[in-house]
């Protein structure tokens, strides 16, 4: 099967890191083509040198006049025959959808359907792909979450059998307990074994609310005393989380750490990890540390609690009061034995490629053959 992937951009988002993982497991059995719709202003990104490298040099629709990139979409589908596009995030696909499914008729389209963007202009991808100028062109919806899935229904009218619940995955072969890889973060750190590490991974952005993780961090000392916190990652408020900490006089129990690629290392390190975030799909994140064992405490938004279970969530409310049940709840899961609902076998990578590589061949594969006949 030809499939193309296409998408806005080659970020270094989860979704897209998730996808990538995804196809390489695919492209054994096909062809893979990528296709960028849009430009966000980056030269390049680590992601998409993998990208180029497993599937060679993406076809960036963007770089061409508005009034060609149609025209050029359609050269580029049949000169590679493509079968089946899998749109995620292309704002330019679902605006265009209905025209693609009049000229190439046999072309099959499957997105998938993340988040919920509460500061979207146009309402984020799952209202786009539901709406009544787009869901009917699309063949099938891959949803991450029973939240997900729900709001679409309550809010649209659309066709339940288009959509498939497949949750997001990770590589448990790389995210588990592994003793020889204990203490070696902690260790960089300088952080003594007896002290609780706190951890938060991510972007510094206003979605992930790195201020709230601090003024948590600053609660909690005052409860412990013995604890360190690291924040690891970057983003637009990476100086102001930095000059906040210094305020609140806790920079010297928080490590500010840059983006890495051994977080498997970093997390058989970590005691507990938060995620203090004001909307989210299903992170990636939350989904590694429990495959390493590290218990998660994180906001109530999105599909979390699908994910982590409901004890270890925190419901949005007054700052202070969020604080304080942030707090409780990292208590209360440092010192309890964290009851796990992580599944090694669903959330494993190659059972989540599997279920996408079912969804791709019963559209495009099976659909069409009952078609013919």
């Amino acid at each position: 099967m030809n499939i193309l992937y296409a998408t806005c951009f080659l970020d270094v988002s989860g979704v897209t890191r998730l996808n990538y993982d995804i196809l390489a497991r695919l492209a054994g059995k096909n062809n893979i083509y990528v296709c960028e719709t849009a430009s966000d202003g980056r030269l390049t990104s680590k992601l998409e040198n993998h990208f180029r490298d497993s599937f060679g040099e993406p076809f960036k629709l963007f770089r061409y006049p508005l009034q060609d990139r149609y025209r050029r979409f359609l050269e580029y589908l049949d000169s590679n025959a493509i079968d089946l596009v899998f749109n995620t995030h292309s704002l330019w696909v679902y605006e265009h959808i209905a025209k693609l499914k009049k000229d190439r008729s046999n072309l099959k389209v499957v997105d998938s359907l993340h988040v919920l963007e509460p500061y979207c202009f146009r309402g984020g991808y799952p209202d786009i792909s539901a709406n009544r100028y787009v869901h009917p062109f699309i063949d099938k919806s891959i949803v991450i979450s029973e939240h997900l899935l729900s709001y679409i229904k309550r809010s649209y009218s659309v066709d339940p059998g288009k959509f498939i619940i497949i949750r997001n995955g990770v590589d448990t072969t790389r995210f588990k307990k592994d003793s020889s890889l204990k203490g070696i973060f902690r260790n960089e750190l300088g952080v003594p074994a007896n002290f609780p590490l706190i951890g938060y991974i991510g972007r510094f952005s206003r979605q992930k609310r790195p201020d709230v993780f601090l003024d948590v961090a600053k609660h909690l000392l005052g409860k412990l005393g013995e604890v360190y916190f690291y924040m690891a990652g970057d983003g637009d408020l990476l100086d102001k989380s930095k000059k906040l900490a210094d305020s609140l006089g806790i920079s010297n129990r928080v490590s500010f750490v840059a983006p890495r690629d051994d977080i498997h290392i970093v997390l058989n390190s970590t005691d507990m990890l938060v995620l203090t975030s004001s909307y989210e799909g299903a992170p990636l994140t939350i989904l590694e540390a429990l495959a390493t064992g590290v218990p998660v405490v994180a906001s109530d938004v999105g599909a979390i609690s699908e994910y982590v279970g409901t004890p270890y969530v925190v419901q949005r409310q007054g700052r202070g009061a969020e604080v304080d049940q942030f707090a409780e709840a990292i208590l209360r899961g440092l010192n309890d034995n964290y009851p796990s609902i992580f599944d090694r076998e669903i959330f494993s990578l190659d059972y989540v490629a599997d279920s996408y590589a079912r969804v791709f061949y019963d559209t495009a594969v099976r659909t069409s053959t009952t078609q013919e006949n």
